[in-house]
């Protein structure tokens, strides 16, 4: 029975692993760089925080509804004349609901990759979630076998 390898791709390369060793492509190597299992220290997935892009986006959301529905008429009158800056405050929310919006969903799907070993530190940027997990769960069934 061959033995299953798990490919986790990243923007700036792949870590490939197999039974016995990493083999890690592109992040600044020439050539493919292998390294001993043994050797591997931790393999680590790191999710970024979404909370501050996600309070923008709401904030904006609610700026937005709140401009153009004039839910506020109780206190302002938003369709008087004499408002002049307020036609262009739905624009300016919407633009950045989407702006700050892009990078919530960016971090929901792509995390970090680092893996420690006796050579250093290696970070596989952007990587997708469900590559990421198997790469680690992978990495913690080998570890627990050896």
């Amino acid at each position: 029975m061959q033995e299953e390898q798990i490919i986790c791709r990243g923007i700036n390369g792949s870590i490939r692993l197999s039974s016995d060793r990493l083999t890690v492509i592109g992040v600044g190597f020439s050539s493919p760089q292998d390294i001993k299992f043994n050797d591997v220290a931790s393999v680590v997935v790191e999710r970024k925080s979404i909370v501050p892009f996600a309070t923008l986006t709401v904030l904006a959301a609610i700026i937005l509804a709140i401009a153009r529905y004039n839910l506020l008429w109780f206190i302002v009158n938003l369709y008087s004349v004499q408002m002049l800056v307020i036609p262009i405050a739905p624009l300016i929310a919407l633009a950045i609901a989407i702006l700050c919006g892009i990078p919530t969903i960016l971090r929901l799907v792509f995390v970090n990759v680092f893996v420690s070993s006796g050579g250093g530190k290696l970070m596989l940027r952007v990587v997708p979630i469900r590559s990421a997990k198997r790469l680690v769960r992978r990495f913690s069934e080998i570890s627990a076998g050896s």
